[in-house]
C-alpha cells in the first residue's frame, strides 16, 4: 500500500497570489459604486410601491367599515347606524382601523388616509368615503361606498 501511495503525485494546495494595494482599492470602489447605484435606483421604486400599498390599505379599511355597517343593519332590523362609533364593536379588534399614513386609528373626519361615515336619511342608508394622500391643500377622494335599506323586506347596496 505504501508503494502505491508513493507513486501517486503529491497534491499541493493551490495558493492565490496576494493582490497589490491598487487592486484592492479598485475593487472596493467598484463595489461601493454598485451599491450607491442600486440605492439611487431602488428608492423611487420603493416609495412608489409603498404609496400604492398605503392607498390599497385605505380602500381595505373602507370595505371593512362597510361590512361592519351591513352587519349592524342585519342585527338592527335593517337600520344603519347614524354614528360611526356604533360600528367600533363590529370592527376587527373592537377598534377603528389604522390610518396607513399615520399609524393611528381612523377618526372618521376625512383626513389623508382616513374615512368618513354618515347616514343622510338617519339610518336608512350610509355613505362611506375614503381619502388618499394629501397633495397640496387637497385630500383626494379615493372611493365612495353606499348602501340603502330596502324597505320592502330585503336590502340592496
Amino acid at each position: 500500500m505504501r508503494a502505491l501511495l508513493a507513486k501517486l503525485p503529491s497534491l499541493k494546495r493551490p495558493t492565490l497570489p496576494r493582490p497589490d494595494w491598487s487592486t484592492v482599492v479598485l475593487g472596493l470602489g467598484t463595489v461601493s459604486l454598485v451599491v450607491v447605484l442600486l440605492f439611487l435606483l431602488g428608492v423611487p421604486g420603493y416609495r412608489h410601491l409603498k404609496g400604492r400599498a398605503q392607498l390599497a390599505a385605505v380602500r381595505g379599511n373602507a370595505a371593512t367599515v362597510q361590512l361592519a355597517a351591513e352587519t349592524y343593519a342585519a342585527s338592527h332590523q335593517g337600520e344603519y347606524p347614524t354614528d360611526p362609533l356604533d360600528l367600533i364593536p363590529l370592527l376587527p379588534g373592537d377598534r377603528a382601523p389604522l390610518n396607513p399614513f399615520t399609524g393611528k386609528p381612523v377618526q372618521f373626519r376625512g383626513e389623508p388616509g382616513g374615512l368618513t361615515y354618515r347616514s343622510p336619511t338617519n339610518g336608512g342608508d350610509y355613505v362611506i368615503q375614503a381619502f388618499g394622500k394629501q397633495t397640496g391643500r387637497q385630500t383626494p377622494l379615493l372611493m365612495t361606498l353606499k348602501g340603502t335599506a330596502d324597505r320592502r323586506g330585503g336590502k340592496s347596496s
